[in-house]
């Protein structure tokens, strides 16, 4: 634990990666995610927007990603932690996360679009 706690900047870095690619490998909504972020910035560049819009809509369609790598952390640890034993506290927590999931989505992706045509 502690090596990853106190490590150089390119081990914390390749850490990162490696849960980023962890995350694309293993899970289908952050894949999709990856896809709809990359659609926005190609549509974005085929309306002819300037870098900072561009940029804009980059940073708006990661806001969806970051979410989602968190509620994949957190719903990995309560699996770990429960195995399949059903819990109704359980159930709202992962709830409240996908809900967390869904209102990035609307906020992350609103704004790309808002960003690329309004």
């Amino acid at each position: 634990m502690k090596q990853w706690k106190n490590g150089n900047l390119i081990n914390k870095t390749m850490f990162s990666l490696n849960g980023i690619y962890s995350a694309f490998v293993t899970e289908n909504a952050v894949r999709r995610e990856f896809g709809a972020l990359a659609f926005l910035l190609v549509l974005a560049i085929w309306m002819d927007k300037d870098i900072k819009t561009i940029l804009a809509v980059f940073l708006a369609g990661l806001f969806p990603i970051i979410i989602e790598l968190i509620n994949t952390a957190a719903e990995t640890i309560m699996d770990l932690l429960l195995g399949s034993i059903y819990r109704e506290d359980v159930r709202h927590a992962k709830d409240m996360l996908s809900a967390a999931v869904m209102v990035s989505l609307f906020c992350g992706y609103g704004v790309a679009l808002i960003l690329i045509f309004g």
